[in-house]
């Protein structure tokens, strides 16, 4: 038997980050319990949910997270290493050995942003640019987990980074924040 109603893939993945709120929640609940069809959507999406957690707890995967999967990765007993930065400032960073996940925590005014993209240039490199990355608004920062097995494979570096709101009025500067990568004492990267 078909959906007459089916759920969407922004209110799966809503649901499965834990940013429905409990009525959202409780209503997609009952309604997976009486849908075969979203049911086994459900399942599906949670398969693919649980390996890109996966993927990005062992640091394979670099991504921008929701402070929901942070937190979800604390609850999982995974070893975070966080860097919080200010709009204009930056920091000494590094990754240990036993780091499951960096995260660096870009603050920004966020109020009234729908869109971020993120600017990168490593050294004197070439720029690098993400579109659209996801956020939440009311957490006032947007947070990077780049791939650990990555950051401790590199030598030493410097990266600056850009955050930018982008409207069909065009693109406005909410911060830039610069990392000063300095490779673990006995790890890959070349000092």
């Amino acid at each position: 038997m078909s959906c007459t109603g089916p759920i969407t893939h922004d209110a799966f993945l809503d649901w499965w980050a834990g940013e429905l709120p409990p009525a959202g929640r409780r209503q997609l609940e009952e309604h997976l319990l009486s849908c075969d069809a979203c049911s086994t959507r459900a399942r599906a999406w949670g398969a693919v949910a649980e390996g890109v957690l996966g993927l990005l707890a062992e640091g394979d995967l670099p991504a921008a997270v929701l402070p929901s999967v942070v937190e979800r990765l604390r609850r999982d007993g995974r070893r975070l290493r966080e860097y919080r930065v200010a709009p204009g400032g930056g920091v000494h960073c590094t990754v240990g050995p036993d780091d499951d996940v960096v995260l660096a925590r870009l603050a920004a005014d966020l109020g009234g942003v729908t869109r971020v993209d993120l600017v990168s240039r490593v050294d004197d490199g070439p720029e690098n640019r993400v579109a659209d990355l996801p956020f939440d608004p009311s957490a006032g920062e947007v947070i990077l987990a780049p791939s650990s097995d990555d950051l401790r494979a590199r030598p030493r570096h410097v990266e600056r980074l850009r955050l930018l709101a982008v409207s069909s009025d065009g693109e406005r500067l909410l911060g830039e924040y610069t990392f000063d990568h300095t490779p673990w004492p006995g790890l890959g990267g070349r000092a």
